[in-house]
């Protein structure tokens, strides 16, 4: 089916609602769409849901976009609505994935009018367009996944369903119980989540992963938000300890992070401080300083909510690739293909699109002395702030790094000289409003 144009489109599958909306529906109905959309949730009813969601888009296509919390919630809702019962995810017999594919078709063609606008919901739309590939061939790998993109898009009751599917053949898989553990923490049942960890726990502790010593910290510091309850802190602090002991990088800080600030133990906070130094040396002093106080803020304003974002940390076969990936640059611009250590998921970023040439380093190479480095960087928001993702590319040595193995000091030179020469706020089109 050819899509002609987005408004149509979420017109055509708008139906009755439960109140009258006047066509020339303004900002000023959005809460109240929003609330009804909250009913709609609560009691499951996915058509209904999916008609006040279009009613928010087409509102949105008139110019009047909704704040970016909400509209995160409204795609999310969207999605759920299209998930529905999600027989096309747990019964492989007589699931029809139709229904999902073309309304996120709809979805898709919706947000590619603006696409300046809809930055912000970048990784839902990659869950979602992830769950419908995945779909395709369901072996128990790619369910696993699914279930971990459900949680995306704000269906960790379908995540759960699934991934105890798996369970039942094969009892030990951690993966799915790590996944079980953070849809059931999506859901407040912090005892269920804390469960699963700890039976993905005994059967991978020895496994040299912290996937599920990540998730425990998670679990117990939501718990603790929740109720208040010292000991689930000192928990989650003690857990995030044994996982940085193990495997000190971005995901095990992340979650410590989160303990450290939530618990107020200042000790706790400014160990956290260096061990996020330690696992993203690409990050300034005060870079490091506006991110805890982001953290805090946000802890201030919603305590009972988790501060620090869920970053992926499990092992997938890499993504399909896409436009302005790495590689399609480096292929485009330098004529080769760079070698990619299979470390911190950087095959995975790097296959991702949204990259771009920052400027050839004077600094040589820290691993062949060429001068034959090329900086490209990647646009993300850690809080509100911007922040932007390194890739050093040299052409002699033909490798491809997110410069975290380099030493501080030779990093430090060359950051310097780019950022002399090159200042990435002046390059980045997510910074400066236009188009990806």
């Amino acid at each position: 089916m050819k899509f002609f144009g987005a408004y149509w489109l979420l017109a055509e599958a708008s139906i009755a609602l439960p109140l009258r909306i006047p066509n020339n529906c303004t900002m000023e109905l959005i809460p109240a769409l929003l609330k009804q959309s909250e009913i709609a949730r609560k009691f499951n009813d996915w058509a209904k849901l999916e008609d006040i969601s279009i009613k928010i888009f087409q509102t949105a296509n008139n110019g009047s976009l909704p704040d970016e919390d909400s509209l995160k919630k409204v795609v999310q809702n969207y999605l759920a609505s299209i998930v529905g019962t999600g027989e096309f995810l747990t019964d492989l017999s007589h699931g029809n994935p139709e229904k999902y594919q073309a309304g996120l078709n709809k979805l898709l063609e919706f947000l590619s009018q603006k696409p300046h606008k809809f930055s912000s919901l970048d990784s839902i739309v990659h869950a979602a367009r992830e769950i419908s590939l995945l779909a395709l061939d369901p072996k128990p790998a790619n369910r696993n996944k699914i279930g971990r993109h459900l949680r995306e898009i704000a269906r960790p009751d379908i995540a759960i369903v699934i991934c105890r599917q798996i369970l039942e053949k094969t009892r030990l898989n951690y993966y799915s119980l790590t996944v079980i553990c953070g849809a059931y923490c999506d859901l407040g049942e912090f005892d269920k989540a804390i469960d699963s960890a700890e039976i993905a726990l005994k059967f991978q502790s020895d496994s040299g992963r912290t996937f599920a010593l990540n998730a425990l910290v998670r679990a117990h510091t939501l718990k603790f938000k929740a109720t208040g309850d010292f000991s689930e802190i000192d928990k989650a602090i003690s857990y995030g300890h044994d996982s940085i002991d193990l495997k000190l990088d971005s995901y095990a800080a992340n979650a410590f992070i989160a303990a450290a600030i939530a618990s107020m133990y200042e000790n706790e906070i400014e160990y956290a401080r260096e061990v996020l130094a330690q696992a993203e040396p690409q990050l300034k002093t005060p870079d490091i300083s506006a991110i805890f106080q982001a953290y805090k803020t946000a802890q201030a304003l919603a305590p009972t909510s988790e501060v620090v974002e869920v970053i992926d940390e499990f092992d997938d076969e890499g993504y399909l690739g896409s436009f302005n990936s790495l590689f399609d640059l480096v292929g485009r611009d330098e004529g080769f293909t760079p070698e990619v250590q299979d470390l911190r998921k950087m095959k995975d970023r790097f296959n991702q699109g949204g990259w771009f040439l920052q400027g050839l380093c004077n600094v040589p190479c820290p691993k062949c002395g060429t001068i034959a480095l090329h900086s490209y960087r990647k646009h993300f928001k850690r809080y509100g702030k911007d922040m932007h993702y390194w890739a050093l590319v040299c052409d002699f040595c033909k490798t491809a790094s997110d410069s975290i193995d380099y030493d501080k000091k030779e990093f430090t030179f060359i950051s310097g000289d780019l950022e002399d020469n090159f200042p990435v706020i002046e390059l980045c089109n997510v910074c400066n409003g236009l188009p990806v």
